[in-house]
């Protein structure tokens, strides 16, 4: 569970390459409200695509106009998700680990002790299927789909 592992073992996350800028924004759900006053303290992932250290100071709003999501596009880090028999029951499980999604954001899943990076390609709202920065993922029908695996891609080449 997503409690488990924010008070787990520390997961390293892969470093986001040179093409992929960081994002200043990302939507989520509160777990609990136990943290000391004026602190706040977030998934590792949040952390990384933030670009946050610990103890930097950030600027939490409370955002209600998050629309629900009706589909999502992720891009696995590694191919080897997909050869999972059962990836897309995988997928849809996890997916309800999370209250919301962020276009741009990598995110974890760890299925049978190992753990897959995927990055949040597209976003659609409900009903309407409008593109969306971001959306709520708890609650929803969401259908969610891949396109091809990081480690699939063909290198971009230069221009000289």
């Amino acid at each position: 569970s997503r409690v488990a592992g924010a008070t787990g073992p520390r997961a390293v996350m892969p470093a986001r390459g040179a093409e992929d800028p960081g994002l200043d924004k990302v939507v989520g759900g509160a777990i609990d409200f136990r943290s000391p006053s004026n602190y706040v303290f977030l998934p590792r992932w949040m952390m990384i695509a933030l670009a946050l250290k610990p103890r930097d100071v950030v600027d939490v709003r409370l955002v209600e106009t998050v629309p629900p999501g009706s589909a999502v596009k992720l891009r696995p880090h590694s191919s080897e998700f997909v050869k999972i028999g059962n990836h897309q029951a995988v997928l849809e499980t996890e997916l309800k680990h999370y209250s919301a999604l962020t276009k741009g954001a990598t995110i974890p899943f760890d299925y049978n002790n190992k753990r897959y990076y995927f990055d949040v390609v597209d976003l659609r709202s409900a009903p309407r299927g409008e593109k969306v920065p971001m959306a709520k993922v708890q609650d929803c029908d969401i259908a969610a789909e891949f396109v091809r695996a990081k480690d699939q891609l063909k290198p971009k080449k230069d221009k000289d």
